[in-house]
C-alpha cells in the first residue's frame, strides 16, 4: 500500500467515525425523548434521517445530526432546565 494513500484515508476514516459518533448521539437523544417533547412523527423523521443519510451520504447523516443536536434539542434542554427550576 502507497503511503500517500494510507495517508488520504485516515482523516477519511476519522471523519467518517466522526460523523457516526454525531449520528449515534442524535439518534440516542431523540429515542429518549417523551411524545409530548418530540411528537412521534417528527421522532420518525430526526431518526430516518440521520441513519439513511449517514448510510447513503456518509458525512451527510451527520449534517442531519448537527441540525437536530443545534436546533431542537437546545430548545428541548432549554425547555427542560425551566420547568425543573420552576418545581
Amino acid at each position: 500500500m502507497s503511503p500517500a494513500l494510507l495517508v488520504a484515508s485516515v482523516p477519511g476514516i476519522v471523519l467518517y467515525c466522526g460523523s457516526l459518533v454525531l449520528v449515534i448521539w442524535a439518534v440516542a437523544d431523540v429515542a429518549r425523548r417523551s411524545v409530548y417533547e418530540i411528537p412521534h412523527h417528527k421522532k420518525t423523521l430526526w431518526i430516518i434521517g440521520s441513519i439513511a443519510g449517514w448510510l447513503l451520504f456518509g458525512v451527510g447523516g451527520a449534517v442531519v445530526a448537527c441540525c437536530y443536536l443545534l436546533g431542537p434539542r437546545r430548545r428541548l434542554n432549554a425547555m427542560r432546565r425551566h420547568v425543573d427550576s420552576h418545581r
